[in-house]
């Protein structure tokens, strides 16, 4: 029987150091004044009060592909170039989402109403930053499971990106895991609420392809300037 459920995965810890890559900050090449640092460690520990991660997931069996298309159980088709590729081979595929919640999203509107648009600025980074790293760790303890059982994972792949481009897709995972049970909804143009949310696909199975090393954000196109890959998360 396929498996679903939530995961319990806590609020990341994120160094000021991370807070300032997830801005495009590169320390490397310049010191932050004093003040800036002060301001990012007070709206990174205001956007850890405010954030509240919440999972959901299931196991899907995946029934076939061809050219761009993945076919899953239930009628599901998810389209993408690299889908077949990365989990064609694999029995089962895990659908996946996550969110944040919108509480950083709320804060920014309030800071952006008062005119506070560099606090605004530096908490919506914050939010970006503990969306990848809980995700990261959250896709991890997946497969850590399945590790368990003797079963392989790829590594996660999620719509939107240069590789799966359609956003239709995102409808497809959200409205099949029943997302409004942690509370993501839909746009008509099928951008997830709260913003910081994401909805991914990893494949599950013993004759998986050899992707060793590799992460989706070696497919995608923002690989030499995204600044969640340098955090260390699977979500460029």
């Amino acid at each position: 029987m396929a498996e679903a459920g939530s995961l319990a995965v806590l609020v990341p810890e994120i160094t000021i150091e991370e807070l300032f890559t997830a801005q495009g900050a590169d320390l490397s090449r310049r010191s932050p004044r004093q003040d800036m640092v002060d301001l990012n460690i007070k709206l990174l520990a205001e956007a850890r009060e405010l954030a509240k991660v919440s999972i959901i997931w299931q196991e899907v069996k995946v029934l076939g592909s061809q050219q761009q298309e993945l076919y899953l159980e239930g009628g599901l088709t998810l389209r993408g170039s690299l889908l077949p590729k990365v989990l064609g081979p694999a029995e089962s595929a895990v659908l996946f989402a996550m969110t944040i919640g919108e509480g950083i999203d709320e804060r920014v509107k309030e800071y952006t109403h008062q005119g506070k648009t560099l606090e605004a600025f530096i908490l919506d980074a914050a939010g970006s930053a503990i969306l990848a790293k809980a995700a990261y760790h959250a896709i991890a303890e997946l497969a850590g499971l399945y590790k368990e059982k003797q079963l392989d994972t790829t590594f996660s792949l999620g719509p939107g990106h240069s590789y799966w481009k359609g956003l239709e897709d995102v409808r497809t995972i959200i409205d099949y895991l029943k997302g409004e049970q942690i509370g993501i909804s839909l746009t008509d143009s099928n951008l997830m609420l709260p913003k910081k949310s994401i909805a991914m696909v990893m494949g599950v199975g013993s004759n998986l392809p050899d992707f060793k090393g590799k992460t989706h954000c070696d497919f995608c196109h923002l690989k030499g300037s995204c600044t969640m890959r340098e955090l260390g998360a699977n979500n460029c």
